[in-house]
């Protein structure tokens, strides 16, 4: 979506307004792009780190994020909403304002 503007009709001062706008949107876009490739990298990792998978065997009861053994009185995890896989408590993360809670990589995706 560039469009070509002609600077040859404005003055000296208001082309070079226009150059540093355009200098900073530049910048702004880039930071982005960086943050945006930052935010996904980490996404990635936090799935492969501790999402189970079928090419590996899981005791049945383990976290799905952290593959922590868990008990059958204590600390017997709950099952994430968003990704139907049972997690431990150091793998939740609790919403603003409601009592929900969704496990990492699902909070991550949102």
């Amino acid at each position: 979506m560039a469009h070509q503007v002609s600077l040859s009709s404005l003055q000296e001062s208001e082309r070079e307004v226009i150059l540093q706008v355009l200098y900073r949107d530049r910048e702004v876009q880039n930071t982005e792009a960086e943050r945006i490739r930052k935010l996904k990298t980490r996404l990635q990792h936090l799935r492969w780190k501790g999402a189970k998978s079928v090419s590996h065997e899981y005791k049945e009861k383990s976290c799905a994020r952290c593959q922590q053994t868990l008990g059958l009185l204590l600390n017997r995890g709950a099952v994430c909403r968003g990704c139907s896989h049972r997690v431990c408590s150091e793998c939740r993360v609790f919403l603003r304002r409601t009592r929900a809670w969704k496990c990492t990589v699902c909070f991550e995706d949102r």
